[in-house]
């Protein structure tokens, strides 16, 4: 008789998610939290980050677009939880990485070379980060200015293709946030990001009645047999909460 290969997992933070995808992400996985705007992907996020920092797991931030105080203040204010504290005990580092946005037009191979270092100097800093505080998990939010800085779609897909295979490398469990244009059907701003990572979870505004509510649902994930339902839930002072149905 084989001897079954059992899935490593990672909690996820969020109450109510982790029964629904076989107790948590698949270790070392990278998985995108797609949503328009207000839909919940930073707090989802940070929800992940502080489940490591609670039971000695190091996690990284990377911020491309906010202001780290700005997420900071955002968390404290929605959430009873002391960020600052595991920040200094070293669970939990920030990073803030802004693409170069270039103010004039440049040839395509210019284009390919900035892409190229933008990307070498983002692995690099995210890298020297892992190692500085022994990371077992990170989150890059978002990918979406990152893909929008990239305008050569072909150049786009091989530069987040490298960009994943190297996060893999670091061993680390990885979430990326990407923002839905509000009359896109794709999962991320250029569509491309959601055929290359382990995991899909799309966050939604729904309309309810005379109100809208927030829902979640696992588009995909590799080595998991998880829920194919539309979970609502609500982001509460312990954290955010999948509501039963």
């Amino acid at each position: 008789m084989g001897i079954l290969n059992e899935v490593e997992r990672v909690k996820s933070g969020i109450i109510g998610l982790d029964e629904k995808v076989e107790g948590g992400f698949v270790k070392g996985s990278v998985n995108l939290i797609s949503g328009k705007t207000g839909t919940g992907k930073t707090a989802f996020c940070m929800s992940f980050i502080y489940e490591g920092a609670k039971n000695f797991e190091p996690g990284v931030y990377v911020t491309t677009e906010e202001r780290v105080e700005d997420i900071k203040k955002d968390i404290e204010a929605m959430f009873n939880w002391d960020i600052d504290s595991f920040e200094r005990q070293g669970l939990i580092k920030f990073l803030s990485i802004r693409p170069f946005l270039p103010s004039k037009s440049f040839s395509d191979d210019e284009i390919a070379r900035l892409v190229r270092m933008y990307i070498f100097n983002l692995s690099r800093n995210i890298e020297e980060s892992i190692r500085f505080v022994n990371a077992k998990r990170l989150v890059i939010d978002s990918i979406s200015l990152i893909e929008a800085f990239i305008k050569d779609k072909y150049i786009a897909k091989v530069a987040l293709m490298q960009l994943i295979d190297k996060l893999k490398e670091y061993g680390v469990t990885v979430l990326i946030t990407g923002t839905i244009p509000e009359e896109s059907t794709a999962l991320t701003g250029e569509g491309m990001l959601e055929f290359i990572v382990d995991c899909v979870i799309k966050l939604d505004f729904v309309p309810v009645a005379e109100e809208f509510k927030r829902t979640l649902t696992i588009r995909k994930m590799r080595r998991t047999n998880h829920s194919t339902f539309i979970h609502p839930f609500d982001i509460t002072r312990e954290g955010i909460k999948l509501l039963e149905i």
